[in-house]
């Protein structure tokens, strides 16, 4: 059996692999809500040939004969709550974050080429420089392009496919790159076409963002900007770590999960060092840093529990829950 020590040897000596090779990495430092496991193997590939060249090897791995069970691909880790066990192998896309312009045209259109590792503080940096508008609203907004993406991540009435062109993504199906043109029906609230899992292995999404092109315009409105940023203050989204908005919206019913969740006086309700904000019904935080990946859980599934018996309304998680 290919032991883990052999993989992360495998990978150091590769020619065809540049980046971090670690071992047992503790995956709390690399979550927005600072809990999770260890990693036995974490790969940092420092471009897409080598983060190509991962998946690949890995899912070797994991189809042949080692210790190497499942591995995951991850971003900026603001939408996932990663075991206390930890997990197998991680590769993460946070070194590969290239910005720059695709095409510009004399009509005020421009488009941009983003890699999926890339913050969208850094989005929103190139663009404030540049003076092109269309992601102001993302101001502030935690992880990473590719993330935003696969969760069709929305705020302040911005999705992250509105601007959206078209996709780059390794298929590990058939082992290709593809180019995938935007079409508008793959796309809702918090839904994109790139969220099927593999049948091999539950952790692994198949089609893997590498980069993403997006239309913006001329002009970028700092009013805007500084408006979204300062209401993201105010709704207390930096007071403590968290995954963002816990649980999904309703719209077409009219269901606000925050509004609904403080009805219920749950604002301040906690499991072990898991509470719900005391200031936002929809935020699972962790105050003391002392939460554990099953504390959230737990604390979630109350949530839900309680919801449901006194309302009728069944909440459905917008963070994930990776084992």
């Amino acid at each position: 059996m290919k032991t883990i020590d052999q993989i992360a040897q495998f990978f150091n000596e590769s020619e065809d692999f540049t980046g971090s090779v670690k071992q047992n990495e503790n995956l709390s430092k690399h979550t927005t809500m600072n809990v999770g496991g260890t990693a036995r193997i974490f790969l940092e590939p420092e471009n897409e040939e080598s983060l190509i060249f991962a998946i690949k090897a890995l899912d070797a791995d994991v189809r042949g004969d080692s210790q190497i069970k499942s591995f995951f691909v991850l971003g900026g880790g603001s939408n996932v709550i990663i075991s206390d066990n930890g997990l197998d192998a991680v590769i993460s896309t946070r070194k590969i974050n290239s910005i720059s312009f695709f095409n510009a045209d004399k009509h005020g259109c421009t488009q941009i080429c983003v890699s999926a590792g890339s913050s969208w503080g850094s989005v929103l940096s190139f663009c404030k420089k540049n003076n092109l508008g269309g992601f102001e609203a993302f101001t502030g907004l935690s992880g990473t392009v590719g993330g935003a993406l696969f969760m069709n991540a929305t705020c302040f009435g911005l999705s992250a496919c509105d601007n959206l062109i078209s996709v780059r993504y390794f298929d590990l199906n058939d082992g290709k790159i593809h180019e995938y043109e935007k079409v508008d029906s793959d796309w809702g609230y918090k839904k994109s076409p790139f969220q099927l899992l593999t049948a091999h292995c539950s952790l692994l999404i198949s089609k893997v963002i590498l980069s993403a092109k997006f239309s913006v315009k001329n002009g970028f409105d700092s009013e805007k900007s500084e408006k979204c940023m300062s209401d993201r203050r105010e709704k207390g989204h930096f007071r403590a770590p968290s995954s963002g908005s816990a649980f999904k919206n309703d719209a077409a019913h009219g269901i606000i999960a925050g509004k609904v969740i403080d009805e219920c006086g749950l604002k301040g309700f906690a499991v072990g060092g898991a509470q719900i904000a005391p200031w936002h019904g929809n935020f699972i935080v962790n105050p003391e840093r002392k939460a554990t990946a099953s504390d959230i859980k737990k604390l979630s599934d109350e949530v839900k529990k309680i919801v449901l018996e006194k309302t009728g309304i069944v909440l459905e998680n917008e963070i994930l829950f990776v084992s």
